[in-house]
């Protein structure tokens, strides 16, 4: 989505809080195999509540007037199909003329029975037993 800011003063002050796609979960479709995994949710960035993973509270965006601004919204992750890993979460932005652009990391793919790694993201994916899961990269935004 794209919209140009329209106002009565030429700058405006915005908070914001941005949310990207959860990732999708692994799957176990034959019995007697390792379990699969859920999907790491998409990252945080925020200027009204903390960030996520720990990540310090960020600064409001000062937007100008007749300037064009993007704003992308990150869909969730597609679930895997027999013991494959799911696909990670899309990411979400807000960017323009003027400012800093705003990404939060989709989240990481859950583990598959037949992929014992979650994927980073977020907040990383999920694992099979007995690896451990994605990591949250970058970090401040999950965990």
């Amino acid at each position: 989505m794209s919209a140009t800011l329209t106002s009565a003063a030429p700058t405006v002050s915005v908070d914001y809080l941005v949310v990207a796609g959860g990732g999708g979960g692994g799957s176990a479709f034959d019995y007697g195999l390792d379990g699969a995994s859920g999907g790491g949710a998409g990252g945080l960035r925020s200027t009204i509540t903390a960030t996520g993973g720990g990540g310090s509270l960020e600064s409001a965006l000062t937007l100008t007037k007749g300037t064009l601004y993007t704003i992308t919204v990150g869909g969730g992750g597609a679930g895997g199909a027999n013991n494959a890993r799911g696909t990670s979460g899309n990411n979400s932005s807000i960017s323009g003329t003027g400012i800093s652009t705003i990404t939060s990391t989709g989240g990481g793919g859950g583990a598959g029975a037949n992929n014992s790694q979650g994927l980073d993201g977020g907040s990383g994916g999920g694992s099979a037993t007995p690896n451990s899961g994605g990591a949250a990269s970058p970090s401040g935004q999950g965990y």
